[in-house]
């Protein structure tokens, strides 16, 4: 049940990167209803599994798009 939840969020924070592009974490966890560190920690795990974020240097979060 765990990794289904964990899932869900990370879904849930890729989905608002990409609506809201260049947001701050602690926004993105207000619309959620998270924590900014749980926002920060997902991150990583949102690497791994393939959705890459540049930070800008005010803090917001942007998707990175690779070329193909």
């Amino acid at each position: 049940m765990a990794r289904q939840q964990k899932h869900v969020k990370l879904e849930g924070i890729c989905r608002t990167i990409k609506q809201r592009p260049g947001s701050r974490p602690g926004l993105i966890a207000r619309l959620l209803g998270l924590n900014r560190s749980e926002v920060m920690r997902a991150l990583p795990a949102l690497e791994r599994k393939g959705f890459l974020v540049s930070e800008d240097d005010r803090g917001g979060l942007w998707p990175f798009h690779t070329q193909d």
